[in-house]
């Protein structure tokens, strides 16, 4: 495969996972059973779901938007940019889609976006921020970045994501992610990716303000343990829900996409796991199947999926793919 072809894959498959996550999109799991049985398709966002309700069938929701921003200055800087221009690309993005009167986005995210706005300390809110604001929109990080340069994966993955969160949980958890998808670009083994992942788990989570937050590589190292023993997908789905958690805090969502992906191992189930998973569906969605679709590329997640998905959202992933391929040669920290 063509690293055009994997990054093409892994940025598909985080629009596809965000896409299919969106009408359960933080609902119980039960709700989401009774009310739509078993999803495997693009379906629009319902009424009633105060979240979901903005998003037609196929559209990528703020993960996916906010993922795009980020990949965006980073392409236009050729490193990552000051804190204050990633803030003001991602004010600009809110402003243009009404984001904070609808509620579009995540506590945290919105409590520093809204300090940037003001001109106040954002800081007063990244280093207290758990959820998985910075996780969510991390992928593209791990296409720009080669997998085995691990220091700087981790200092972009920081420095990305300090606009927002600024804590070790939410810095290590997305750098994870970043490394998952660096790793599947790369052509290194699932088994080999697992090594990876660890390892860059006690890297980036030094770069964060010390919390609380429970140690997601061990919280991985749990769900690694026990994937052998599930046979039937809907089965270790609900050990996930259960066990894991699938909320938005980063030490659960991040966990459970790392678990899903590493279990499904293909874009399309990961995708149909998460949809129906209940939680934080479509952030889940967007993490493990960014990871699943770096791994398998592009063509491998079918060409109907797929230009549903480009003339949904109007994209082009394999020439977005070119772009940043042509980047990974110049990018510096």
């Amino acid at each position: 495969m063509t690293l055009e072809n994997q990054i093409a894959g892994a940025l598909a498959g985080m629009v596809m996972g965000d896409a299919m996550g969106v009408p359960g999109e933080l609902w119980p799991r039960e709700k989401v059973r009774e009310r739509f049985g078993f999803i495997d398709t693009f379906l629009d966002g319902p009424e009633d779901n105060i979240v979901a309700c903005y998003f037609k069938a196929g559209h990528y929701t703020d993960d996916s938007a906010q993922a795009f921003v980020i990949l965006e200055a980073l392409l236009k800087a050729g490193t990552v940019p000051p804190v204050k221009t990633l803030a003001d690309d991602l004010l600009a993005w809110v402003e243009s889609v009404n984001g904070f009167e609808i509620n579009l986005l995540g506590p945290s995210s919105k409590a520093s976006l809204l300090a940037h706005s003001k001109g106040e300390d954002y800081t007063v809110y990244t280093k207290e921020a758990l959820t998985n604001g910075a996780g969510m929109r991390i992928a593209p990080v791990g296409c720009l970045v080669p997998w085995n340069d691990t220091e700087k994966l981790a200092e972009t993955v920081a420095r990305v994501s300090l606009v927002t969160h600024g804590t070790d949980v939410a810095i290590g958890g997305a750098a994870m992610i970043a490394q998952a998808v660096a790793s599947g670009i790369g052509g290194r083994t699932w088994d080999e990716a697992i090594e990876d992942v660890l390892k860059m788990w006690d890297i980036a989570r030094a770069k964060g303000e010390t919390t609380w937050a429970a140690s997601i590589g061990e919280r991985f190292k749990l769900a690694l343990s026990v994937m052998k023993d599930f046979e039937n997908p809907d089965d270790f789905s609900l050990w996930v829900y259960q066990m894991l958690g699938t909320g938005t805090m980063t030490s659960e969502s991040v966990t459970a996409a790392l678990a899903i992906a590493f279990y499904c191992r293909n874009t399309y189930d990961a995708a149909i796991m998460c949809a129906n998973l209940g939680g934080d569906t479509d952030t889940i969605g967007a993490m493990a199947c960014a990871i699943c679709g770096a791994f398998e590329g592009f063509e491998a997640l079918g060409d109907e999926r797929t230009t549903f998905l480009e003339t949904t959202n109007n994209i082009d992933f394999r020439a977005l793919a070119r772009r940043i391929v042509s980047a990974r040669e110049t990018f510096t920290l």
